[in-house]
């Protein structure tokens, strides 16, 4: 038997891959979310598969007399990370072009800002300044917008900035008069949608615009300069360096796209390229009061098309039940009113349809993933997949809601008893500007009590998988894990009866978030006959302090027995 240290095994590994040689790991604090074997002293790989985990002896009778032994030095190894929701391909492009990453900037810091992202011309799509990432204080200042974008030299320079949280964003004049865009046009729209309009007291719009809102100014947006393929292509390395190597794409594109999806499309062409390293559950928008019919055919013949991808799968769709909380947007959907404008936020799909959409895809064996920040949203989503559990016989899709900032007690037993796991943004469970100063001020104290209610889903039984959201908050699962643990920002800990352990976190973002993207007989755990995605962390992560897991770095990942990342 072969034995080497840490560095010459990154040199040799993929030549033993290739020659099908056993590589064994141990001498390490080893991690495997298999709740049969939570550790191990050794596991051993060959070609992309697991072979073996358990007592180094053991191990090596499993591998052979010319395994590769491989000395980890006491560094952690754990299972590869899985991301329930994320979306890599916006993501990638977030580090190409001017996005400030949910930063609120002060006035000068934002007009210096503005000009290098002219200048670098990382923020011009075509003749229009396009910066992204906003954090949602930034709509509380129209004033200094309207002063900045607005002013002499911005007189012909269209501007348009969007908020990290991806429904929320301001227009200067010059990019509103070439969206069409006035105070007599906004009247003509339904009153549903005219709410996604800022206005001044003259009764023209103030430059704020939220949700579909925004489509007006896509019509006249000059396209991207970046590619999906190399944004996809950078999201990954960026992904894979925070040793993720699965995860689910929530918006592969949209339904209205048809078979002209360039998310798809990017894809397909990526992954056919040598060095892919990620398995990708993919998921298509779709509109939940439309008819199903038409859109469950396109869904199926693009789960068609990918049928034979071994590392990518279209699985289904994803429905908006509403909006987000913050002010000023306050479009998510809430059981009791805001108290600034008495009205329930934006209920994004009717009830019936909603209902008839989940049913028509739950026959179809099609999965159906929510986005619902609001406790009314959430009702309605788990409403919806009841009444699809009683019409079907797939009561095994486990249907899922993500984000679930607030969720009504009545509804805790039922993520159980309907089978569906809730994927969470744990690093937005903290007090801070979000939760404090655009949130808690503006809705009634009893659904303060409710916020990111991970721990209660939990104990009522239900599945919590670790989730990014990417690009609208770091991907990064080491901050997510931290925060999740102690819920603690400047303004003091957010519901400390909410708190998760290390473990649930281990498992969320492991085996519970295999559940989610359908994925747990592949990946998810370290177990004989699973592939072989391992990542290296330079401190026993398991164990070590929240402050110091927030800070843990990724030595290297293992893609299916291939190094793809290495620090």
């Amino acid at each position: 038997m072969k034995t080497t240290c840490l560095i010459p095994f990154l040199l040799f590994l993929n030549l033993a891959t290739h020659a099908q040689q056993s590589i064994i790991f141990h001498n390490g604090k080893i991690y495997t979310s298999n709740e049969r074997q939570p550790e191990a002293k050794a596991i051993a790989i060959k070609g992309d598969k697991i072979i073996a985990v358990g007592e180094l002896n053991a191990v090596k009778s499993v591998a052979g007399k010319d395994a590769i032994l491989t000395d980890l030095n006491g560094k952690c190894l754990i299972p590869g990370l899985i991301d329930s929701h994320n979306h890599a391909v916006t993501g990638g492009r977030s580090l190409m072009v001017a996005f400030l990453g949910d930063t609120f900037l002060e006035e000068d810091s934002l007009t210096k800002y503005a000009k290098y992202a002219m200048v670098s011309k990382r923020g011009m799509r075509g003749d229009v300044l396009f910066v992204m990432g906003f954090h949602s204080n930034t709509w509380a200042h129209v004033d200094v917008l309207d002063r900045i974008f607005n002013g002499a030299e911005y007189t012909s320079q269209p501007v348009t900035l969007k908020g990290s949280d991806g429904h929320t964003g301001w227009a200067n004049k010059p990019m509103l008069k070439r969206a069409g865009i006035t105070g007599a046009f906004i009247k003509t729209l339904p009153p549903d949608e005219q709410k996604y309009f800022g206005l001044n007291q003259g009764g023209e719009p103030n430059g704020l615009i939220a949700e579909s809102g925004f489509e007006y100014i896509n019509k006249v947006m000059p396209a991207s300069p970046i590619q999906w393929p190399e944004a996809l292509s950078t999201g990954m390395k960026h992904l894979n360096s925070l040793g993720i190597t699965a995860w689910m794409d929530p918006s592969a594109g949209s339904i209205a796209d048809g078979l002209d999806n360039t998310i798809l499309a990017a894809y397909s062409k990526v992954s056919k390229q040598p060095g892919f390293s990620a398995h990708v559950t993919a998921l298509i928008r779709a509109d939940g009061n439309l008819d199903p019919t038409a859109q469950i055919n396109l869904a199926k013949q693009w789960r068609s098309n990918f049928a034979d991808n071994k590392f990518i799968s279209i699985v289904g769709f994803k429905i908006f039940a509403d909006g987000v909380m913050e002010f000023p947007t306050q479009t998510a959907s809430m059981s009791l009113p805001y108290k600034n404008s008495g009205l329930q936020g934006s209920q994004m799909v009717d009830p019936e349809n909603f209902k008839q959409f989940v049913a028509a895809a739950d026959r179809e064996k099609l999965l159906v993933h929510i986005h619902a920040i609001g406790d009314r949203a959430v009702t309605d989503a788990l409403d919806a997949i009841e009444a699809a559990r009683k019409s079907s016989e797939n009561a095994n899709v486990p249907h899922s809601i993500t984000h679930l900032q607030c969720v009504n007690p009545k509804d805790l037993d039922r993520f159980k008893t309907l089978n569906v796991p809730v994927s969470m943004q744990l690093l937005w469970a903290t007090k801070d500007v979000y939760t404090e100063d655009l949130v808690r001020q503006y809705i009634d104290p009893t659904l303060y009590e409710y916020m990111y209610p991970a721990k209660s889903i939990l104990n009522h039984g239900g599945i919590v998988a670790g989730a990014s959201d990417w690009s609208v908050s770091s991907a990064n699962p080491f901050e997510a894990i931290a925060m999740a643990e102690t819920r603690v920002g400047k303004d003091g800990v957010l519901n400390a009866a909410e708190i998760m352990s290390r473990n649930d976190m281990i498992k969320a973002y492991t085996i519970s978030a295999a559940k989610v993207i359908l994925l747990e007989k592949s990946i998810g755990s370290l177990e004989v006959g699973k592939q072989a995605d391992l990542v290296l962390l330079d401190r026993d992560f398991a164990t070590v302090s929240s402050e110091s897991v927030k800070d843990t770095k990724v030595l290297w990942t293992i893609f299916g027995g291939k190094v793809v990342y290495r620090k």
